[in-house]
């Protein structure tokens, strides 16, 4: 789906999830938008990927007049209309600060000499292929590890849009710094009801939008590695305007042998690229020590090549370290940005919604008709009569009435998922008490377990009422242990459900 309809969908989320404002169009007005829009797409009887289009075009259009419907600041707007991506002063920050370290590098170690050993130079094209190196270790192991793409769940603005009571403001009393940062951008939305919607919905744009920021940013870093080399070029070339350069090197501990072997090594991709000869060692004892830039270069076939243009040994240096860095960082970290702009460009156009949550699941039911199956696995829990009841009904207020819920036998403390055929279609749900304390050793293993075995498709649900019965008197106990587990469910990858229903 392309950003700017994930966007307005994202927004649509944000406002439906969102208390009751005057500003944001009621529960009942967005029933009959949803009406609307399937009245206007006609009886959505299709499947497969024709289904699915049509889908994304209900969903888009259903958002964009939820977003018609609201009277949205000026502030709100503005966020809302930001494009996927690095903000624009990122680029240029990235070039400009390359091309000086670029420049610098070489200007500072090596101002009036060609060194046939100069750090700056070979230190820009080893780290380079330190890089490449790393990038294809990288590359081959995600190959090899490859899992199905995971959509990171979105968060609602308030729990207590599903029927739950409300947790915690933890997420945004204490967001992240991109949270902060827009919340201090937002001056009118302070202490307004609109600003926890518009940060939540910053979030989920901001983490739906996230392959492509990522792809946006390995193309400036290539870009980057790119102007550092033609930085150094810069001041090489630069340089040689106005001085005569002193060709030549120095060292305590290697022979002219062993500098006539690196030097080979280093330049071979240029040699290979040029039908030419290796340097020989005539040309390296020449050159040992410094000698003037406009002295003849010594008699070598080797060197003829490289150096077409070039008159003297000084320039045949500059020549040849302008092809080793245009050959080894400048066109293959070009090549690298354009795959990454190309990676950039193809996820914008195919930005994925995390299909799997409630908020979605209601919408599909209303678009298609299509019943939800929900399998609860009880944890270490007794599952009465009155709790079972209250659970279908969470459910159904959830998923709507067309929602199948199979109960599985609970489990108990410690023991692991059961092996029981699930069908992938089916949102595999694990029941545990609010009143338990979660552990990583067993909590945590039981998520663990749940995310790898069901993927997107896995959920947990908090079973908060016997809890909040038993504080009553006590709501920041409540709070607390709701932001306990809301925070032990992040970190496995859950947006934990709290049902407080038939307390």
């Amino acid at each position: 789906m392309k950003a700017d309809a994930v966007r307005d969908i994202a927004l649509a989320h944000a406002i439906e999830t969102s208390p009751p404002h005057e500003a944001l169009p009621s529960a009942a007005r967005c029933e009959a938008i949803t009406q609307e829009v399937l009245h206007t797409l006609g009886k959505p009887a299709l499947g497969g990927k024709a289904g699915q289009a049509v889908f994304a075009q209900f969903l888009q259009q259903r958002a964009k007049r939820i977003i018609q419907a609201s009277q949205l600041p000026a502030d709100v707007r503005q966020l809302w209309q930001h494009a996927p991506g690095l903000a624009r002063w990122m680029p240029l920050a990235i070039g400009l600060l390359a091309l000086c370290l670029g420049f610098a590098s070489h200007r500072i170690t090596d101002p009036h000499r060609v060194d046939l050993l100069s750090l700056s130079l070979m230190g820009i094209v080893l780290w380079n292929l330190l890089m490449y190196a790393v990038l294809l270790v990288r590359s081959l192991l995600g190959l090899a590890r490859r899992k199905p793409a995971r959509v990171a769940p979105w968060e609602p603005a308030q729990q207590a849009a599903t029927g739950a009571a409300p947790s915690a403001p933890v997420a945004d009393e204490h967001p992240g710094w991109l949270a902060r940062l827009r919340g201090k951008a937002m001056p009118a939305l302070r202490g307004s009801g609109l600003r926890r919607m518009a940060l939540r919905f910053e979030r989920n744009w901001w983490q739906a939008s996230e392959g492509v920021r990522n792809a946006q940013l390995l193309q400036w870093l290539h870009l980057g590695a790119a102007l550092v080399a033609v930085g150094a070029l810069a001041s090489l070339w630069l340089t040689g305007l106005t001085k005569e350069y002193q060709v030549g090197w120095e060292s305590t501990f290697l022979s002219a042998a062993q500098v006539q072997h690196w030097l080979n090594i280093l330049f071979a991709p240029t040699q290979w690229l040029q039908w030419t000869a290796p340097w020989s060692l005539a040309d390296i004892q020449a050159l040992q020590g410094w000698v003037s830039s406009g002295l003849p270069a010594a008699p070598a076939a080797s060197t003829d090549a490289i150096a077409a243009p070039a008159s003297s040994v000084g320039e045949r240096w500059v020549w040849a370290y302008t092809a080793l860095l245009a050959a080894t960082v400048v066109v293959p970290r070009l090549l690298l940005a354009l795959w990454q702009g190309l990676r950039a460009r193809w996820r914008r156009q195919h930005l994925q919604l995390p299909l799997n949550q409630a908020y979605f699941a209601r919408l599909q039911r209303d678009f298609g008709g299509l019943a939800t199956r929900l399998v609860l696995l009880p944890f270490s829990m007794d599952v009465t009569p009155e709790r079972r009841a209250a659970i279908d009904h969470h459910a159904i207020g959830l998923y709507g009435a067309g929602a199948h819920v199979d109960w599985l036998p609970t489990l108990a403390y410690g023991a692991p998922l059961p092996a029981v055929d699930i069908d992938p279609a089916a949102q595999a749900i694990a029941l545990i008490s609010l009143s338990a304390t979660p552990e990583a050793e067993v909590h945590g293993e039981l998520l663990t377990q749940l995310r790898n075995r069901h993927g997107a498709n896995g959920q947990l649900w908090l079973w908060a009422s016997d809890f909040a019965a038993r504080n009553a008197g006590a709501p920041r106990r409540l709070q607390e242990r709701e932001a306990l587990w809301q925070e032990f469910a992040h970190q496995h990858g859950f947006n934990a459900q709290l049902i407080t229903t038939g307390a």
